[in-house]
């Protein structure tokens, strides 16, 4: 009767999913591997001595070889579910979370099927080893080989960001939401203010055209008082200082038959007295104007700065929430309407330092105003139009609304 000897060596795999995967919304556990190995060798006449532990050492690494295997597998359906998750989470809703629950039960599942093969894997690939071994050793030659694999199975299992998310997604929708109304107020207004720029600029321009002409009639009243229209010919009242100059000499020129007897230092001081009295009344009118159009201007200004704020904290709050595709595409939008208002800034800017130049060619009650370069500057802020960075601004609140709108429906 043949005499048996039976080698047996373990390979305690800790966790067969040695190396972890960067994974966003799942957790993988701990898959346990006992994989033993006995060796049975026989002789016929006295007892085989044990396989060396080398060639056992050797045919646990054939064991080991099929078991890397299966943590291929683990990984690869493990990260292709963490991918679909991540899609479903986009919009994280709690019929999307049901969607991840039921697919993480068939994930598991499919892992568990797949490990039940490990065994007869390894056997085989165990059986193969031995078999080359049988050729360089004569004790293997006629060995027979048991592999047996153990797992304790662990399961797949949804990450607690996950359900923080859908929890918490509503609250989050609401605060975009309440973000946006305070953009969409402020774009509101600056709408209107708008509309109140184009009639207060008209009433700037009505009460300075007005102004202009009531300084050159003033003038031209104040040198026919004291009957120097005729001897002054053609005078230029657009440049009041110049024409009254020009007046002065002629009078003169003129002699005593014009002046009789005044020193043109008092006839210049009763043409300045009675210009003066006439122009400083619609001076203030004027005045009143230009203030009202550079206040309405600040106040657009800082309108839009306050806009520019709502959309970096709408922006801020999206992409804090890196599941939301929509969140890039707000953010985009926000940059836009920052972009947008800061370009009104600029023309608002403009506008003001405008304001101030008239403000000072105003001054000495007008009389130093030349109407064309004061018109020019008039002129000047109908190019420097804000509607086109206005319309700009509203598009862009517009857009940014309905994808806030859809995000909220997601959610519902």
């Amino acid at each position: 009767m043949a005499k048996t000897t039976v080698t047996k060596a373990t390979l305690p795999i800790v966790d067969i999913v040695r190396s972890k995967p960067k994974l966003t919304y799942l957790e993988i556990p701990k898959y346990r591997a006992d994989v033993v190995i006995e060796v049975t060798t026989s002789g016929k006449l006295t007892k085989p001595k044990e396989v060396p532990s080398t060639a056992m050492n050797r045919l646990k690494d054939a064991a080991d070889e099929v078991m890397l295997n299966y943590e291929k597998v683990i990984k690869e359906e493990a990260v292709r579910l963490d991918k679909k998750i991540g899609e479903l989470m986009q919009q994280p809703t709690k019929k999307n979370l049901a969607l991840v629950e039921q697919m993480i039960r068939e994930s598991n599942m499919s892992i568990k099927n797949a490990l039940a093969s490990a065994e007869p894997a390894a056997q085989v690939a165990v059986e193969k080893k031995l078999k080359a071994e049988g050729q360089k050793d004569k004790l293997l030659k006629e060995a027979r080989v048991k592999t047996t694999v153990k797992c304790t199975l662990g399961v797949i299992k949804i990450g607690a960001s996950v359900a923080k998310l859908v929890a918490t997604s509503g609250a989050e929708v609401s605060s975009y939401k309440t973000i946006l109304v305070e953009v969409a107020k402020l774009g509101l207004e600056i709408n209107q203010q708008m509309k109140n720029e184009e009639k207060l600029r008209k009433d700037l321009q009505k009460g300075l055209a007005a102004f202009l002409k009531l300084r050159e009639s003033s003038v031209q009243q104040a040198i026919d008082r004291q009957g120097l229209s005729d001897i002054a010919g053609s005078l230029d009242f657009s440049k009041p200082m110049d024409a009254i100059k020009s007046a002065l000499r002629s009078a003169q020129a003129a002699g005593d038959e014009v002046t009789k007897g005044q020193d043109l230092k008092s006839i210049a001081a009763k043409i300045m007295d009675f210009s003066v009295k006439k122009i400083k009344s619609g001076l203030a009118d004027v005045e009143k104007a230009r203030v009202a159009y550079r206040e309405h201007t600040t106040k657009t200004r800082h309108r839009a700065d306050k806009l520019g704020a709502g959309a970096d904290k709408l922006m801020k709050a999206m992409r804090s929430n890196k599941t939301l595709k929509e969140g890039v595409k707000i953010g985009a939008k926000c940059m836009e309407l920052k972009r947008a208002g800061t370009a009104m800034n600029k023309k608002l800017a403009e506008r003001e330092a405008y304001l101030l130049e008239i403000q000072e060619v105003m001054k000495g009650n007008g009389l130093e105003i030349d109407d064309r370069t004061t018109i020019q500057k008039i002129k000047q802020l109908e190019k420097m139009t804000i509607l086109s960075e206005g319309k700009g601004v509203l598009d862009a609140i517009k857009e940014i609304k309905g994808l806030v709108d859809n995000v909220s429906e997601a959610m519902a």
